[in-house]
Order: structure tokens, then C-alpha cells, then sequence
């Protein structure tokens, strides 16, 4: 009898988690049957699923259609990469219909703490762990204040929105930037403070942002498979430009473990680092789900994704993952490249 498991709509790494899964149940000679979800037609998503669904647009018919899938389909486990908090909000509902869930978290709390990002910081602070020095800034006012007297010496500051995803809003301040760069080189994300000062005073919003020092780096991204904050199995990608390199130890996968240990994480997350000027590995932030490039990981030999269902779904066991990911890994370097593919315009595999 096969095993089910559904993957709910998620953020961009959907696609090669499932990939993962499916190398994983033919490597390991193991019975997984995948669904996939979206609420859009998220056919190249969708089209490597052994089954899939359209999602409900609306939030308020979401529960009645979990509940009447699993039941017709006898899914064993869900996972979400959106949405989570609805998700926590009603996980006894979904649960009781025979599914267990994974959304990364043991609750909203440690949702809302991982989502902000300052809170975090004084999170970490309070357990000790080494974390980027952050500090809240809700007012250009304010903003101004601490560019007249910088907070962190001689280290030159960068700013991000208190919440977010994929890096949007985050400016790193060069009194030396010329005021075209930001227009000619966007992708550097350097703009003159004044220049970005004299913006968000113009502006009839101002989302609170964080005000950090810019570390030098590297900037290490570590992806974690943990069960309810005990951390089953890493792999960390230490960035160097366009290459990133794989490894299972070290400073920076050892902050990360720690970290993931201390917000109680569950299922596929990750956590990143950036070393500061003595080459100490601080804690940026932490994201209570799978990260963009977890499907880099599989290139070390150790399948996230894999692992993350089979223990889900009870095939595997603590000690098998844990032994799995030690034996499996291999330090590799790897390089993302631009790939097109083929959009099926038709889903053989469609249900509803």
C-alpha cells in the first residue's frame, strides 16, 4: 500500500521538492504517492505530481476542500509553504480528518517571531546565539537619527523591511554612491543614504524597516529537515559569488542547528548567516519553510526533501534520517543556471 503525501501550494521551491521526493522513492526502492495543489495554473508545478489539484481561491472554502480530499484520497500528511498561519489556525480541524500536518512550525507565535525580524533578534539574543545586531526603525525621523549618528561605529549599515520575503526592500547605504547607480545597477542594491533618505520622506507610507550592519560575509544558507525543534538533517551553501558550496559542518551550520533548535522547528526550514569581520558567523533570519534553493542540496547526496517524507510518512525513522544524511553527504560546489521548461498546457494528472 502506498503512502500519500500533498503538497499544498508554496513559494518557488514546490516544484523541486517534489522532484526530490520522486528520485528519492526510486533510489530508496519506496512507495510515495504525491499530490500537488495551487491556487493557480501552476502547470509546470503541477505536471510533476502523480496527482493534482486547483486550490480554492477563496479562503473561506479551503477547509471543506482539504477535508473532502483527504477523505476521498486517504492522504496520509500534508505540507504548505503558504498560508501557514491559517494553517496552524485550523490544524485540529485538518488533522482530525486523518491527515498530520507540516507548515514549519509548532504554532502562529513561532510564525510571527521568525516573520519579524527584529523580534527574532532579541529572540536570539536572549538564548545567546550570536545574531546580526538589528534595531527597529518606524519613522524617516527616525531613520535620519541614527544616520547622523551611526549605530554600529564604522560599519556600514544596510536596511530591510522588519517583514518580508526574497530579499525585497533591502538597500545597503554607500555614502559614495553616485545617484544613477541605483537606476544602472539595481541588482547591487547600493544607494546613497541621502538619496534613499529623501525617498521615504517623500512617500505617504513607511513600513517599519531594520537597520543592521553590513556584515562582509560569507552569507552561509542552511537547510534543515527538523522534528519539533530536534534537527534530523543540515546542509549548508556557503555563497561566494555565483558559486555556492555544500557542507554539513562548521561554525555556520552549527549556529543555524542551534537556532533551528531554539524556534522549536518543524518539517523543511531554513536559516541563514553572514560572517562579521573576524569571520564569526552571525544569525540573520530564519524561514519556517523550504528556502528557494533546497534543491541544490541534493547535489551533496543528501535528499531534504526525501528524507522529510519518508520520516513524515513513517517509512524512516530519527536514527535512519539522521544516519542517512551523515553517510550520504559529499562537499560539492554548484552554480544555479537560467533552465526553460516545457508548460504543459493540459494536466493529465488533474483531479478536480
Amino acid at each position: 500500500m502506498k503512502s500519500k503525501i500533498w503538497f499544498m501550494e508554496g513559494l518557488s521551491s514546490q516544484k523541486d521538492i517534489i522532484q526530490g521526493i520522486k528520485a528519492f522513492t526510486q533510489n530508496h526502492k519506496i512507495n510515495i504517492t504525491i499530490f500537488a495543489s495551487h491556487r493557480h495554473e501552476r502547470n509546470e508545478i503541477l505536471s510533476v505530481a502523480d496527482y493534482s489539484f486547483l486550490e480554492p481561491d477563496d479562503a473561506e472554502k479551503r477547509l471543506q476542500f482539504i477535508i473532502e480530499t483527504v477523505q476521498q484520497y486517504g492522504i496520509d500528511h500534508i505540507h504548505t509553504g503558504r498560508n501557514c498561519y491559517w494553517f496552524e489556525e485550523n490544524r485540529g480541524a485538518i488533522e482530525a480528518s486523518g491527515a498530520t500536518l507540516t507548515t514549519g512550525a509548532g504554532g502562529t507565535d513561532w510564525l510571527s517571531l521568525a516573520d519579524e525580524k527584529v523580534s527574532f533578534a532579541q529572540f536570539m539574543e536572549q538564548h545567546c546565539l550570536p545574531v546580526v545586531p538589528s534595531l527597529r526603525v518606524s519613522t524617516p525621523a527616525e531613520l535620519q537619527a541614527y544616520l547622523a549618528t551611526p549605530p554600529f561605529h564604522d560599519t556600514p549599515v544596510c536596511v530591510k523591511p522588519v517583514t518580508g520575503i526574497y530579499g525585497m526592500g533591502f538597500w545597503r547605504f554607500d555614502d559614495n554612491a553616485a545617484p544613477m547607480d541605483v537606476f544602472n545597477h539595481p541588482e547591487k542594491r547600493i544607494v546613497h543614504p541621502q538619496q534613499y533618505l529623501a525617498a521615504v520622506s517623500a512617500s505617504e507610507e513607511f513600513p517599519p524597516l531594520v537597520l543592521m550592519p553590513y556584515l562582509p560575509g560569507p552569507e552561509y544558507s542552511v537547510d534543515i529537515l527538523a522534528d519539533k525543534g530536534d534537527v534530523l538533517a543540515a546542509v549548508g551553501r556557503r555563497k561566494e559569488g555565483a558559486i555556492q558550496h555544500l557542507v554539513n559542518e562548521g561554525e555556520a551550520v552549527a549556529l543555524a542547528c542551534a537556532c533551528a533548535r531554539t524556534m522549536k522547528a518543524d518539517g523543511l526550514v531554513n536559516v541563514q548567516t553572514r560572517n562579521d569581520k573576524n569571520g564569526t558567523p552571525l544569525l540573520l533570519e530564519t524561514n519556517m519553510r523550504p528556502s528557494g534553493g533546497i534543491g541544490y542540496t541534493l547535489h551533496s547526496g543528501v535528499n531534504l526533501p526525501g528524507l522529510f517524507a519518508a520520516f513524515k510518512l513513517g517509512l524512516m525513522t530519527k536514527h535512519d534520517v539522521i544516519r542517512n544524511a551523515k553517510l550520504s553527504f559529499t562537499p560539492v560546489a554548484v552554480r544555479s543556471m537560467t533552465d526553460v521548461v516545457v508548460y504543459p498546457e493540459n494536466l493529465s494528472n488533474r483531479l478536480n
